[in-house]
């Protein structure tokens, strides 16, 4: 019987076949340096996926939708810019991934190489009977993390 993919991702694996899993959520709350700085916010749908890493190596890459609209400026639902990350530790139930190397895009931008670092990112995934039950975006360089309910 094969796998699915979450169980790639709970066993600690950062070489995982092809495939990918997705978390939808209409509920968020914002932290900023470990305070509650936005309550809920319900009706804000986004979506995260999770997939192999699309440049292939290790890791996995990590991109998060906006299911409520295009942006005004980028003309995609796109809220996070795809984002290489690999597993960096698991406990149960818990699994974090956090981001490594450089968006090659942005360096080419002449983005300096603190603004281009994935390493900024990371997320923790809450894995309940092989689904994702809730994903903490965590944004270090600004202590910031973000808490994506279901």
């Amino acid at each position: 019987m094969e796998k699915d993919f979450v169980q790639y991702i709970k066993e600690g694996n950062n070489y995982p076949p092809s495939g990918f899993v997705s978390f939808d959520s209409s509920d968020h709350i914002r932290f900023q340096n470990g305070k509650d700085v936005s309550g809920h916010n319900l009706g804000c749908n986004r979506r995260f996926v999770i997939e192999k890493n699309i440049e292939g190596g290790e890791g996995y890459t990590v991109t998060m939708y906006n299911l409520d609209g295009l942006h005004p400026l980028w003309k995609d639902n796109i809220q996070m810019a795809p984002k290489r990350m690999h597993i960096v530790s698991t406990n149960e139930n818990i699994v974090e991934l956090r981001g490594y190397g450089y968006d090659e895009n942005a360096l080419a931008m002449g983005a300096p190489l603190s603004d281009a670092s994935f390493a900024c990112y990371g997320v923790v995934l809450l894995i309940e009977n092989s689904s994702i039950k809730r994903i903490q975006l965590n944004m270090y360089d600004r202590d910031i993390s973000i808490v994506y309910l279901k």
